[in-house]
């Protein structure tokens, strides 16, 4: 009987020991590092959302289990202890690649079309795609689109405009041909099998209409790299006689462009400028 009421007092022992450490051990210090789509405010309270979660020991276990809540359009949460009252979140975005636009809500999608979440607002930098015949939208499945020849286009184009950073609003189809709008320009692209060449000209291309302002079309049916890319300008200080210039894509995606002219520009060169004939004859616009 001695010996039962002396493991009965052990027992209890601990389990007052624990229920204090669980109590008075706390998380007092949270990092948000990483992730760029949700501010650090709303990962924290999406991944701290229980009262318990600031106990030490209850979001020890919940994190080693990878129980921790993510927000839609977050991949996984990786917890980093720096000690026992602080943590550091590191966020990992997914990959989103667009959005179409369906009874008043935008449906995103990653890489793999597969839809993510659908919000009433559409994100900045993610463009929308148009023209399209879908069946319908189950969250965490790729979405069906009736021709599947238009899914695959749409996850090549996707994913050049996120390797090349090409800025795009939207991405609209009519039957199989592509139209591309960046801001106050229109960039046909007709249809192709492969739009590498012509992402990766446009890329340096739309950052600098779209720096400036610049409005207008371009008409890359017939594109090969290399060429130069002709803008017609459209505005109130265009001549309608003569409303055509010619932008030449830098080499390589992403660099900086050297000053220069189309007159006197190779296909091969990096330099990138802008002529407009409606200005005057032979008058090239330097530094977009």
């Amino acid at each position: 009987m001695k010996h039962i009421k002396i493991i009965g007092g052990v027992i209890l022992g601990l389990f007052l020991i624990i229920a204090g450490v669980f109590w008075f051990l706390r998380i007092t210090d949270v990092t948000v590092e990483g992730g760029e789509i949700y501010s650090e405010q709303e990962i924290i309270s999406s991944a701290m959302s229980n009262k318990y979660d600031y106990h030490t020991l209850y979001f020890l276990a919940k994190s080693k289990l990878g129980r921790v809540s993510c927000l839609p359009f977050v991949q996984e949460i990786d917890v980093e202890w720096k000690s026992p009252a602080a943590i550091v979140l590191h966020v990992y975005d997914k990959t989103i690649s667009g959005c179409v636009k369906y009874m008043g809500q935008y449906i995103y999608f990653d890489k793999d079309g597969v839809v993510l979440q659908s919000l009433a607002e559409a994100m900045d930098g993610v463009p929308v795609v148009t023209g399209i015949k879908f069946g319908k939208f189950t969250l965490n499945e790729a979405f069906e689109v009736k021709d599947s020849s238009l899914f695959e286009t749409i996850m090549n184009l996707s994913r050049l405009i996120k390797h090349y950073k090409v800025q795009v609003d939207q991405i609209k189809f009519d039957g199989k041909n592509v139209t591309l709008y960046s801001g106050k320009v229109e960039v046909y692209l007709g249809q192709k099998e492969f739009y590498d060449d012509d992402m990766a000209a446009l890329a340096s291309v739309l950052k600098k209409t779209n720096k400036k302002g610049l409005a207008g079309t371009i008409d890359m049916e017939n594109f090969n790299s290399g060429d130069r890319i002709i803008l017609k300008t459209t505005g109130e200080d265009a001549d309608a006689s003569s409303d055509t210039g010619t932008v030449e894509p830098s080499g390589e995606a992403g660099t900086s462009p050297n000053e220069g002219s189309a007159d006197d520009a190779s296909g091969t060169d990096s330099t990138v400028s802008v002529s407009y004939t409606h200005l005057r004859a032979h008058e090239t616009l330097r530094h977009l």
